[in-house]
């Protein structure tokens, strides 16, 4: 990982492997096993086993270099269509490393009909409440965002079942500090669900996708359904009568 640039003369070199003929098939093949002998001990040794694992070690470590972060995307106009799918061709076409991915760069170069919402607890503002973050360097962060995001205490349970969170108090809290941000900088918040399918009992088809590619918590109850008005106002009572009504119906229009 502290390559700049992984071709396979400049691994073996890192390596210490002897020269070799490079771009002779015989040659590379051999390089490529010697290269393999050495990573073995080291994948075993962050706990890899089987090739899943290999996989996940690697996608990981793509993630934590990239720093990458979820966003809303939602589409105003034509403009903005035809911007939407300008990025989605170039997150493919230009920025693909196992996923597409989107760099502020281009999203601001093509913003224009779009609206940027911060996400989930994978977006950028969420974390950075969570790391507690400065007062400065969150409202910097959020004032990227034309709106915030909050969710249902529920879809970030997994934070007070890990030990990140205290208490649900602490998830509240979260949640209170996005909409605070959201008035200090005039940004509108919006409560949504992160929604991965209409009815409860559809969460069984998203837990077989899960474990289909082999994620350790597929089994863990994740009530990502669509919650109907009255739902949402009840989950964000906790804000008051009033500022539940804006962010689940006002904000939503």
């Amino acid at each position: 990982p502290d390559l700049k640039h992984h071709k396979l003369d400049q691994v073996s070199n890192r390596l210490s492997l002897p020269d070799f003929n490079h771009h002779r098939a015989c040659d590379d093949a051999m390089v490529v096993a010697r290269i393999m002998d050495k990573f073995l001990p080291m994948l075993a040794a962050q706990g890899a086993k089987t090739i899943g694992d290999f996989n996940d070690l690697v996608r990981g470590g793509l993630k934590e270099k990239r720093r990458t972060h979820h966003i809303s995307i939602l589409v105003k106009n034509k403009t903005g269509l035809k911007n939407l799918y300008e990025i989605i061709s170039r997150s493919y076409l230009k920025y693909f490393k196992r996923n597409p991915t989107i760099p502020k760069s281009l999203l601001m170069e093509y913003r224009e009909g779009l609206i940027i919402g911060s996400a989930c607890e994978a977006g950028e503002v969420f974390e950075a409440v969570l790391r507690g973050k400065s007062d400065t360097e969150l409202r910097r962060i959020a004032s990227f965002y034309d709106y915030l995001e909050i969710m249902p205490l529920a879809n970030n349970h997994f934070l007070l079942d890990n030990g990140t969170v205290r208490s649900e108090e602490s998830l509240r809290n979260l949640n209170r500090r996005i909409v605070q941000l959201g008035e200090e900088l005039g940004k509108p918040v919006v409560a949504t669900c992160d929604v991965h399918f209409l009815d409860p009992e559809q969460e069984i088809f998203r837990r077989i996708l899960l474990a289909a590619k082999k994620f350790s918590d597929a089994d863990k109850a994740m009530p990502l359904y669509y919650r109907t008005t009255e739902e949402m106002l009840d989950e964000f009572a906790y804000l008051g009568p009033e500022k539940a009504q804006e962010v689940v119906v006002t904000n939503t229009n």
